[in-house]
């Protein structure tokens, strides 16, 4: 069973979240040294806990609404590009790579396709798309004439990612944080009936 704590002040949150924080230190950040650098793996881990923290965050249950809020209220204050490619991180990055293995390819109405591209490094960062040296930075595309990419570096998302728990553990107001907190709480610390056999 989930131990994710009932709350009566919003410091009890501190050592849930710091103890979240240490799992992406030890569990993903070393996945960047990994051969291949691990991408699929780093993007669904790292998707996975923002979800966990926008159930936290939010207290909602729709994981599409949940997603889209904290990314905007807590993520786009480390970088404003979560805010505006908040729906392509969703849908490409989080649905992708959870449901399906790797990120998605986006196709908008007039036809113009969204590739995934993700890559190990600084926040911009020079890399080879199609034999075509380019400059691409985190979460802004890159493209022309219909074709584009949605460049992911993982080392940002894993900083960025121990910056949300940082200002998760700082959020505010403490007593709508604590109450959508404990919402969330009573729905991850459920049992779950299930009629199995031993």
């Amino acid at each position: 069973m989930a131990k994710i704590p009932t709350l009566n002040e919003w410091t009890e949150a501190s050592e849930y979240l710091i103890n979240l924080r240490c799992t992406v230190v030890n569990d993903i950040q070393p996945l960047l040294s990994a051969e291949g650098a691990a991408p699929f793996a780093i993007s669904r881990e790292v998707l996975c806990y923002i979800d966990h923290l926008a159930h936290l965050y939010t207290g909602r249950v729709d994981v599409g609404n949940r997603f889209s809020i904290f990314l905007n209220d807590v993520a786009s204050k480390v970088d404003n590009n979560y805010r505006s490619r908040s729906e392509e991180i969703y849908r490409m990055y989080r649905n992708g790579t959870v449901h399906e293995f790797e990120p998605k390819t986006l196709e908008n109405n007039k036809g113009d396709l969204l590739y995934w591209l993700c890559y190990p490094g600084e926040r911009t960062g020079s890399l080879k798309i199609e034999e075509t040296k380019c400059v691409v930075k985190h979460l802004v595309p890159y493209g022309e004439n219909g074709k584009y990419w949605l460049p992911v570096s993982t080392k940002c998302f894993i900083e960025d990612l121990i910056e949300f728990i940082n200002r998760f553990i700082s959020a505010g107001p403490k007593d709508e944080r604590k109450t959508l907190w404990n919402r969330a709480a009573r729905d991850l610390n459920t049992k779950v009936p299930y009629d199995f056999k031993v």
